[in-house]
């Protein structure tokens, strides 16, 4: 049996005891991704262990709306972990999650500097991405410079999580729908995510999680809604787990979670696990869990309408069926 580090034993302890937080203060405006309300099934909660113990990517695969990419934020609290982000569109290049040079600036620091003034040295124009964040984030405060270097623009680590600061050593980087983009997205993270490190070409310098991180850290969260194909090399690099949509019962206890008033009122209460059997997975009328949550805010704030009026017929053809609605409406154009 391997030998566990005290410290991955810590963070494999918390996931463990991941739990469902009763409530959140604030309510539920749109989809909330600060992690601080989340319902982990078992199969999440091992998941999230072997990625921690392998070093492996995780790679959450679902339709849109299941909570996939809330699960990071939510990790990241847990394990007291800085959080990072970034959001893949059809234009991303690999290079973004490394590293980028701001060569505008530099170019007009040159000019201004034509008159004999010393031009910043190349460091001060590197801007770290978030995956260097989450390896090194001391070596990204210093945009690669030594540590005994004078950096005369040092930076900060971007802050996703709103009043959440971290005390602990490690980060969890959440790339969010990676098949927004081509496969070529995917091949330029190969070694990156697998070796978890790379090196800065621009000022020769290599960066990874070195001696003074937790060799647990950091712990990348990779989302689809599989409207693409990944390359079969890039997927053997990472934990995969199918985040399937919730049963009535999951939908009911979610539900509570986002909104306890629910669980103090029986006939609400009642209501809600009514529209959980008809919408949960495998139903006619399955919907996501955002959706679902979405028609559970509005059901709480106009507790006065029917289940049976056109009223709410309407509220569920909005929330609901816009799919189906917008598939109609571009047949007729």
């Amino acid at each position: 049996m391997n030998e566990v580090s005290p410290m991955l034993a810590g963070l494999l302890s918390a996931v463990a005891n991941m739990a469902a937080v009763p409530q959140h203060p604030q309510p539920r405006k749109g989809d909330r991704r600060d992690g601080s309300v989340y319902s982990p099934t078992p199969e999440i909660i091992t998941a999230v262990q072997v990625a921690l113990i392998t070093g492996r990517p995780l790679l959450l695969a679902g339709p849109p709306g299941c909570g996939k990419s809330s699960l990071a934020g939510f990790v990241a609290r847990t394990l007291d972990f800085a959080y990072l982000e970034f959001v893949v569109t059809d234009e991303s290049s690999p290079q973004d999650l490394l590293w980028s040079v701001d060569v505008i600036a530099r170019l007009r620091d040159a000019q201004l500097a034509s008159g004999g003034a010393q031009v910043p040295p190349l460091n001060d124009y590197v801007e770290p991405g978030p995956l260097w964040w989450a390896l090194d984030p001391a070596s990204a405060a210093r945009r690669g410079a030594g540590e005994q270097a004078t950096v005369s623009r040092p930076c900060r680590m971007p802050v996703h999580l709103k009043g959440y600061e971290p005390q602990g050593a490690g980060a969890v980087l959440l790339i969010d729908e990676i098949d927004k983009a081509e496969s070529s997205f995917c091949n330029g993270l190969l070694v990156p995510l697998g070796s978890r490190q790379f090196h800065v070409t621009d000022i020769d310098e290599p960066v990874d999680n070195g001696d003074d991180r937790a060799p647990e850290s950091p712990l990348v969260i990779i989302t689809t809604n599989g409207e693409r194909d990944l390359p079969d090399a890039f997927v053997r690099r990472c934990v995969v787990l199918e985040v399937e949509g919730p049963d009535a019962e999951r939908l009911e206890e979610i539900a509570v979670l986002h909104f306890p008033a629910v669980a103090g009122d029986t006939d609400l209460l009642e209501r809600v696990r009514l529209l959980a059997q008809r919408f949960e997975t495998g139903a006619k009328d399955h919907v996501s869990t955002a959706e679902f949550l979405d028609l559970v805010s509005v059901l709480l704030t106009l507790g006065g309408v029917d289940a049976d009026s056109e009223q709410w017929r309407l509220i569920e053809r909005l929330v609901v069926e816009k799919p189906s609605v917008r598939r109609n409406l571009f047949a007729s154009w």
